[in-house]
């Protein structure tokens, strides 16, 4: 065991120290996936003790020829070097400001927790976040990405969690997955802002009319779903919306408190309340392949195709998007387009959310 020990730890931290000057928790976060149970302060200010007991036994055994190169390494070191440094070198100790975070991480988690004191109710579950300066974030990803840090932690993320473990030992509850109120921290603008969290349900929607979109963004005349409901919708896929849909489509809709509804053309089921994993999960999926009916008009006799009149005709094609119906539809007339249904995990999804709506009623 004794002889697979390696000081690889040690090399890193001194090829970093050779670099930049980092305060304890900023060298500390590069190994902050190793050994849980402590503080990024306690893991650096030990790296930080261990590196100058081995600078000391190089200079004792006399291993090191010039110890002057040892001098930016103590500089970068700070505090804790300079009895070091005073016993060999006779000029003055050089003070310098962490390369990360300036000698500030300590400020910012006071001011934050400080300030989110002053929003906080007790009985409200809240989860934090912090926006970074540009300039501080783009700093710490070079650094991690040229220095490759396999273990590092992110300044933000020993913010947020280090307040958060405060606000909890004075009795706020924490909730990740679906919390009341969601409090950031603008480093920047020294600021605390408060987002009160709203309920998402997942609803099934079924177009039967065209020209009616979900979004209002994306209306020519401000007609849409979204301005008659009057709350935030988000569909994680869609059509055009020229396209009736006769299939289930999920719809996110913010505080809906109706159970269905018709309007605009539009039925609505609404199925739950979703959140955390369950809504991220939700937003990725998508049809592998639809079942499209087209409505063509064509001259000539279309074998596949349904006589509805005269030459009109229905014409069922699977495909997986509406770039491939397109190419597919290449010199035929189209009328209208409907979609029938959809294959993959959406069409599990609708008919395992929609069963236990209908099974709760």
């Amino acid at each position: 065991m004794q002889n697979s020990l390696r000081t690889q730890i040690l090399n890193k931290a001194f090829e970093l120290l050779s670099k930049y000057p980092l305060c304890d928790n900023c060298l500390g976060r590069c190994f902050a996936r190793l050994s849980l149970g402590h503080t990024n302060e306690e893991r650096g200010k030990a790296i930080k003790l261990l590196l100058l007991m081995e600078i000391d036994r190089l200079i004792k055994e006399h291993e090191i020829e010039d110890i002057s190169q040892l001098k930016e390494v103590l500089y970068n070191i700070g505090s804790h070097a300079v009895t070091l440094y005073q016993n060999y070198f006779n000029d003055n100790f050089q003070n310098r400001s962490c390369y990360i975070c300036n000698n500030r991480i300590n400020e910012y988690k006071e001011k934050f927790e400080e300030k989110a004191l002053e929003k906080l109710e007790k009985g409200k579950t809240f989860v934090l976040g912090v926006k970074l300066t540009d300039e501080l974030k783009r700093r710490e990803e070079r650094f991690m990405i040229e220095n490759q840090l396999f273990y590092y932690e992110s300044i933000k993320n020993e913010i947020k969690r280090e307040v958060g473990k405060n606000l909890s030992k004075q009795g706020f509850i924490p909730d990740f997955d679906n919390p009341q109120v969601e409090i950031v921290y603008d480093i920047e603008y020294d600021v605390v802002i408060e987002f009160t969290r709203t309920t998402k349900y997942l609803a099934f929607y079924n177009r039967l009319s065209r020209g009616i979109p979900i979004s209002s963004w994306v209306s020519k005349t401000g007609d849409s779903l979204e301005s008659v409901l009057g709350t935030q919708t988000v569909a994680p896929y869609s059509e055009s919306v020229d396209f009736r849909i006769i299939d289930d489509y999920p719809l996110i809709v913010e505080n809906m408190a109706e159970k269905e509804l018709h309007v605009k053309g539009f039925h609505i089921l609404n199925t739950s309340k979703v959140s955390g994993k369950e809504l991220s999960t939700i937003y990725t999926i998508k049809p592998i392949k639809r079942l499209y009916r087209v409505t063509i008009y064509s001259e000539q006799e279309i074998k596949d195709g349904i006589r509805i009149y005269d030459n009109l005709y229905d014409i069922f094609i699977e495909a997986k998007d509406f770039k491939e119906l397109l190419s597919r539809l290449n010199g035929f007339i189209v009328i209208s387009v409907d979609v029938i249904s959809t294959y993959g995990k959406s069409e599990l999804l609708a008919d395992t959310y929609i069963k236990k709506a209908i099974q709760h009623t």
